[in-house]
């Protein structure tokens, strides 16, 4: 397949993908999993998802592809079939994904309060004045 009919066939996936449900919170190895396809230039082959994360957290290409089926299924991610290799696309959005994973934490474990949340994090430890300052900066020009 050359590049002009992959590029069309991941066009045609992603046109024909259902919006992804960010509020599905994925577990710590299939996040793993999307980390090492949102590092990558897509499409992905199972044998380089292997050599980024696979090898490395000691999976066998079962296990790797169990966590892609799932992904596919929760609608994170879409996969087709050249030959004899499978190629992976990511349908969500790294940044989204984060944005709404850390909303509903907020929400959840502090009532919504970004103040508390930030309490948590920091309690035991002390901030240096160029966190600090670097915080005060931040807050002032969103704010």
């Amino acid at each position: 397949m050359n590049v002009e009919n992959v590029n069309g066939l991941i066009e045609e996936i992603i046109d024909r993908a259902k919006p992804v449900d960010y509020t599905v919170k994925l577990p710590e190895a299939e996040f793993d999993v999307m980390n090492a396809i949102w590092d990558g230039a897509p499409p992905l082959t199972t044998s380089y998802l292997m050599q980024k994360i696979g090898h490395k957290k000691g999976w066998k290409a079962p296990t790797l592809i169990s966590f892609l089926v799932r992904l596919e299924d929760r609608g994170y991610i879409a996969s087709y079939k050249n030959g004899k290799e499978r190629y992976y696309i990511p349908l969500a959005l790294k940044d989204e994904y984060i944005h709404t994973v850390t909303q509903n934490f907020i929400s959840q474990y502090h009532g919504g309060s970004f103040v508390s949340a930030m309490n948590s994090f920091f309690k035991d430890r002390n901030l240096s004045e160029s966190d600090i300052d670097a915080l005060l900066e931040w807050l002032k020009s969103r704010y």
